[in-house]
């Protein structure tokens, strides 16, 4: 039976957490497809496979003969990485930079699959605005942020946006995807973080 919610994800291995093939299968939405088509014209996949599940829409068709009910409207997608960045509370696009350099000046090309992993690693933004709001009240005087392990930068992002902007003054992070998303957004505070 297809069900409309998914579990917390997590790497841990303990009762109810979620990885590897379950962490991509809870990452799957059923979808209406008359809804799609009016508000946005893309037709969903028809029973043959084509459509937008199809190959060639880049998105892989699913076998619906064993959900219940009447499914001739709805197909299942995996949520896109613009949907992940809205659900931690990050801008629209935070993540999507395109081809990038990393550090050592090795050229990557854009994809979805960093952003996956960057997103998923990240913090869910509403809550920390709130406490670093109040964290920020409680200064006599202009505050600045360092961030360490910084990931996409979303202290940052938060911190200028409750104390202007330059307030944000060093970042530093590992992952060299995190590090390009910072430089995009940030470019004179992030820096590499040294790993022994």
């Amino acid at each position: 039976m297809m069900q409309r919610r998914t579990g917390t994800l997590s790497p841990g291995q303990h009762a109810g957490s979620y990885n590897g093939q379950d962490a991509y299968n809870d990452m799957l939405i059923v979808e209406d497809g008359n809804e799609m088509l009016q508000s946005t014209g893309v037709r969903p996949v028809q029973r043959d496979g084509s459509g937008i599940g199809s190959e060639e829409s880049g998105l892989q068709g699913r076998d619906r003969s064993d959900y219940r009910g009447s499914m001739e409207s709805y197909f299942v997608r995996r949520l896109t990485p613009l949907e992940c960045e809205r659900l931690q509370g990050l801008p629209d696009g935070w993540t999507d930079i395109g081809d990038w350099v990393d550090s050592n000046g090795k050229k990557h090309k854009a994809a979805d699959s960093p952003r996956y992993r960057a997103i998923g690693n990240g913090i869910c933004t509403p809550f920390w605005f709130v406490l670093l709001r109040r964290i920020s009240a409680m200064y006599d005087r202009p505050a600045t942020l360092g961030s360490f392990f910084d990931g996409i930068s979303s202290f940052p992002l938060l911190w200028e946006r409750l104390n202007g902007p330059g307030t944000a003054i060093f970042a530093s992070e590992i992952d060299e995807f995190c590090i390009a998303v910072s430089k995009k957004h940030f470019p004179d505070t992030i820096e590499k973080e040294e790993t022994s």
